[in-house]
């Protein structure tokens, strides 16, 4: 088959959506399959109505070699299901989800206005939500990262929940789990996400606080935020590090840097990378119990749930966890298993 990716980012993005993108296109064409990516080559503006529109283009310009299916994220494949419908091409096309945007806002609309940023606007709310349901009634399918959002659709559109499959994220696995080899375990913890609050990066930082005036030989790394060293709190400025950005490439080294990860997120679209990632390092990973987390992390097991919103009860309950080697080891164990 002769298969489309297709999401309006930046040429070159290395975010979760490129990455998703990449990593099915890679396993596809192992299995004999033709595939393509197409992103916002330009990336000189114009909005996702703009992107779904030269898509449409791209389509029609190939139609006497349609491909077989689009793959498209969220309203950015609007335009070919409509023009698919009207001249009944062979083509169909799949809403890839990476998080359905009107199941975002409602736990957007749960949080004090303050805390939200950055917020979904008007214009998406009276444009793209309906695009969004729109497409989805064109769409042949929707491939959901977390089965948590699948339940939610299937209740809210229970007359396309023949159409919804659940496809994790998946990362490469090294042969053994680095941290299972070494005999020294560091307390060096590993935050990665941007400054949004999806990622509740602020509960994190109060988190590592209260961790460090009772563990005060313990190091946050603070990956791929946007953040300068200057907006750390005056305090902990010894005790933090921050890289605003990181390729995807290189990653390995900080999941070998630091045997802990730690993810305050108030929401996910599909399986955290950075969790998957560090678990295959053999990583203790601590995450915030949100749905999507909890889908991969038993706690106690492979990881730690933490509350994500009480940083005094959640760095007690970190702070007892180290406290205990051997569940430690067998943590890590079954993190990378």
């Amino acid at each position: 088959m002769n298969i489309w990716f297709a999401a309006n980012i930046p040429l070159g993005s290395s975010g979760g959506v490129a990455r998703s993108m990449q990593g099915l296109a890679e396993g596809l064409q192992r299995l004999g399959h033709r595939t393509e990516i197409v992103v916002n080559a330009s990336n000189t503006g114009g909005g996702y109505l703009v992107f779904a529109l030269k898509l449409t283009l791209r389509l029609l310009f190939h139609i006497v070699n349609q491909p077989d299916w689009i793959i498209a994220r969220s309203t950015d494949g609007i335009g070919c299901a409509l023009l698919i419908k009207a001249l009944a091409l062979k083509t169909r096309v799949a809403i890839h989800n990476h998080g359905w945007e009107e199941y975002a806002y409602e736990f957007e609309k749960r949080l004090p206005v303050g805390l939200v940023f950055p917020r979904t606007t008007w214009k998406a709310r009276i444009i793209r939500f309906p695009l969004l349901r729109a497409c989805l009634a064109l769409s042949s399918s929707c491939i959901c990262g977390t089965i948590s959002e699948i339940r939610w659709l299937k209740k809210k559109y229970p007359r396309h929940h023949r159409k919804f499959r659940y496809l994790s994220n998946g990362v490469h696995v090294v042969d053994r789990g680095f941290w299972l080899d070494q005999n020294e375990i560091p307390l060096h913890i590993v935050s990665i996400g941007s400054f949004t609050w999806k990622k509740n990066l602020n509960h994190t930082i109060a988190v590592f606080e209260e961790m460090v005036r009772h563990l005060p030989q313990s190091r946050l790394f603070l990956i791929g935020t946007g953040l300068e060293k200057h907006q750390i709190p005056r305090q902990l400025i010894e005790e933090i590090s921050v890289v605003p950005e990181v390729n995807p490439s290189e990653m390995s080294k900080w999941y070998m840097t630091c045997p802990y990860l730690i993810s305050s997120s108030r929401y996910e679209g599909g399986h955290s990378f950075a969790l998957l990632e560090a678990m295959s390092f053999a990583c203790v990973v601590i995450a915030s119990a949100i749905s999507s987390s909890a889908e991969i992390i038993q706690n106690k097991c492979n990881g730690l749930l933490i509350t994500g919103v009480d940083a005094k009860d959640d760095a007690a309950a970190i702070s007892a966890l180290l406290k205990e080697k051997e569940r430690l080891v067998h943590m890590r164990r079954r993190a990378f298993c």
